[in-house]
Order: structure tokens, then sequence, then C-alpha cells
């Protein structure tokens, strides 16, 4: 398959994408949220008329403004809410002209945001090498001409890569757009693992089946070309299908989500190619050394 004929240009841009995705983090870093800095989250909603808030006015005292419904609107702050309450009843309110209610106060100390960061590295972590470990025990049968514990080790090399190119986008949203890495974000990556992987082990799963039918006849490149060639559609159909429902999510959904729901749809995009393109051909590269 033509995949495995070039291989060495997928290969290839693949680590462009993951060495740019390096270089931004290194430069700009991204902004964390509250889940992991510490703050408070301060949902209100409006009894009457609701004014025409202005971003500015807010981002002066160090507050972010979103607007979650017609009446609702949501600030996030790494202030205490304490010292928010007067701010935004000030603001919000002016003073008493737009009566309002709070609705919901969610409040992350200091010391609990450093504990969610701190596991959620370690989840991450954990994912990747329980992932190497299972594939390497599922494809113990076939340990000719590639050892099966091979096949977890790659599959952990293309999830690492899954997880790098979609955090040098998101660092990109960060820097432009205010983007901020929260729970939602780790969520997002750790589906995107799943999603991936599960990708990954079809294609992985047909060479496989085809070594021990055709492993005699054709070379192990041949063979990986040929269950490229038959997992093909398959896996591009199932990131369409999840991508057109993301789509719909991102422009449809809530906008607290929407950062979410667009690192989903980079993650499906970049863990499909990573399938097809890199995975298998790093196989009869690796082969071949």
């Amino acid at each position: 398959m033509f995949i495995i004929k070039y291989k060495s240009l997928f290969i290839g841009l693949s680590i462009i994408l993951v060495v740019t995705s390096l270089v931004l983090m290194s430069m700009y870093g991204v902004k964390r949220g509250i889940d992991f800095t510490g703050g408070s989250v301060i949902d209100i909603t409006y009894t009457g008329i609701v004014p025409v808030l202005s971003d500015d006015a807010f981002k002066e005292q160090g507050i972010d403004l979103y607007i979650t419904g017609d009446m609702t609107k949501r600030f996030v702050s790494a202030k205490a809410y304490e010292e928010l309450q007067p701010t935004i009843t000030t603001i919000a309110g002016e003073n008493g002209k737009y009566p309002f209610q709070f609705t919901q106060v969610n409040t992350v100390g200091p010391t609990l945001g450093a504990e969610m960061t701190k596991k959620a590295i370690i989840a991450l972590i954990v994912v990747v090498l329980a992932i190497l470990a299972f594939i390497a025990f599922s494809f113990r049968a076939v340990s000719e001409p590639v050892s099966s514990w091979k096949y977890g080790v790659i599959a952990m090399v293309t999830l690492i890569h899954d997880i790098i190119v979609p955090t040098g986008v998101y660092v990109i949203l960060s820097h432009k757009y205010g983007a901020e890495v929260d729970t939602l974000f780790v969520i997002a990556l750790l589906t995107i693992i799943g999603i991936s992987i599960s990708d990954k082990i079809v294609v992985f799963d047909r060479i496989r089946e085809n070594l021990k039918n055709f492993g005699k006849k054709y070379s192990f490149e041949e063979v990986v070309g040929m269950s490229l060639k038959q997992t093909f559609t398959r896996s591009i159909n199932t990131s369409v299908t999840v991508v057109l429902a993301l789509l719909a999510l991102y422009f449809f959904g809530p906008v607290m989500t929407k950062w979410f729901t667009l690192t989903l749809i980079v993650g499906m995009i970049v863990g499909t190619y990573s399938s097809i393109f890199v995975a298998s051909p790093l196989l009869t590269v690796w082969n071949k050394k």
C-alpha cells in the first residue's frame, strides 16, 4: 500500500508536528485553570432585565466573563469568593439597578489545585503504561518477525504523539484566545487515548491475523500494507462520524465545553492519522533495523 511505500514522509510529518508542539509549549506554555491553580467559579442569574456587560471591566479586576445562558453569566477568577462578591455586585448589577442571584459558587484552594495537577499527570502515565502492558500480553502469540512487546512500545510512542500534538494546538488557543487547561482538558486527553488506542489495536490485530495466514507467503511489509488496506476505510469512517458529532457539539453546545470539544476534534484527527500513517509504518521500520 502507498502508506508503507511513503512511510518516511508520513513519519517525518509526525516528527515535525511533535517538535513544533514541544517548541510552542516551551515558548508560551499553557494557561492553567482554577482546577490546577486554585480560584473561584461564580454563576449569577438575573431576575429581570439583563445588562450588556463589558469584558474589559471585569478583566481589569482579574475576572473572566462567560455567557452561559440568556440570563446567566459565569465569572472565573483566581481570587476567593469573598473578594469577588462585592466587585461582581457592583459591576454586574450596577449597584442594584439590575437585580440578580448568586446561583452557584465553586472555590478551589491552591493546595487542592496542586494535588489535582499531580493526579492528572499520574493518571496519564498510568494509562499509557497499562496500555503498553496489555498490548504486549495480547500479542504474545505473534512474536515473529516482530516481538509482541514492540507492538506495545509503538502504541505507547504514538499515544504520546497523540497527546503532544493536541496540547501544542491548545497552547496556541491558550496564547491567542485565553483557553485554560482544566479537568475537562485532562478528560479530553484521556478520551483521545482511549479512542486512539482502540483504532491502533484494530490495525495491529489485523496484522496479527494476516501474519498467521500469510506470514510465510508474503514479506512483513506486504502483510502490514495488506492489513492497512483492509482497515483503512473503517478507520476513516469511524473518525469522520465522531468528528461530525463533535462539530455539532462545538457549534451548538454550551460555551464552557467549546475548548474541550475542539481538543477532542484535533485529537481524533491526529489519533486516526497516527493509527494509519505512523504506527504500522514504524513497525516495518523497526523490523528492518
